[in-house]
């Protein structure tokens, strides 16, 4: 399995896109600072309880994790897959997608 890339020069909030899995509703949030596997979000609206499976999109990037711990409305996930969109331009250009 590879390795996640994490951004390190992160600006101090970046918007990203919350949504429970398989099939809720995406909610706005600001990522607000990460380490290592983790990521921790002000949450504006949207119900997540801890034990949920996300899916956060950042820009071109999509991330699934956990939520393990939510305190008010701010929410630390741990982070297990990440996918770069852009790195599947080419094969989607291929397959006419």
């Amino acid at each position: 399995m590879g390795q996640i890339e994490y951004d390190t020069c992160m600006p101090e909030k970046v918007g990203v896109r919350v949504r429970r899995l398989p099939d809720g509703e995406f909610s706005d949030a600001l990522q607000t600072s990460s380490d290592g596997r983790f990521l921790e979000f002000e949450l504006g609206c949207g119900a997540f309880s801890q034990g949920s499976l996300l899916e956060i999109e950042r820009g071109t990037t999509v991330l699934w994790g956990e939520l393990r711990t939510v305190s008010g409305s701010t929410a630390r996930v741990w982070i297990e897959h990440s996918l770069d969109r852009s790195k599947l331009q080419p094969i989607l250009e291929i397959w006419g997608e």
